[in-house]
């Protein structure tokens, strides 16, 4: 069976949507930024997150599919943080 193919505006978890095909190299973005995430998790945790626990949320976390050109201006907008 072959792999799904990702499509723009597709969203879910990054481990989802980094399985698909990805023929049109389309860029998964965070949404909130991965960033805002983890500091958020490091808040909550009150002491710095294990290796364990940042990918398990990287991989957890929601992404939306875009092309380049978009993906890069919300990274921009976001002071270069996906």
């Amino acid at each position: 069976m072959a792999a799904e193919t990702l499509e723009v505006g597709d969203v879910g978890p990054y481990a989802v949507q980094a399985a698909k095909s990805n023929p049109n190299k389309l860029v998964l973005v965070y949404i909130p930024a991965l960033s805002a995430l983890l500091a958020r998790a490091t808040e909550l945790k009150g002491k710095p997150l294990s290796e364990a626990e940042i990918q398990k949320i990287a991989s957890q976390a929601e992404v939306v599919a875009a092309p380049k050109e978009v993906a890069d201006a919300v990274i921009q907008q976001r002071g270069g943080t996906r």
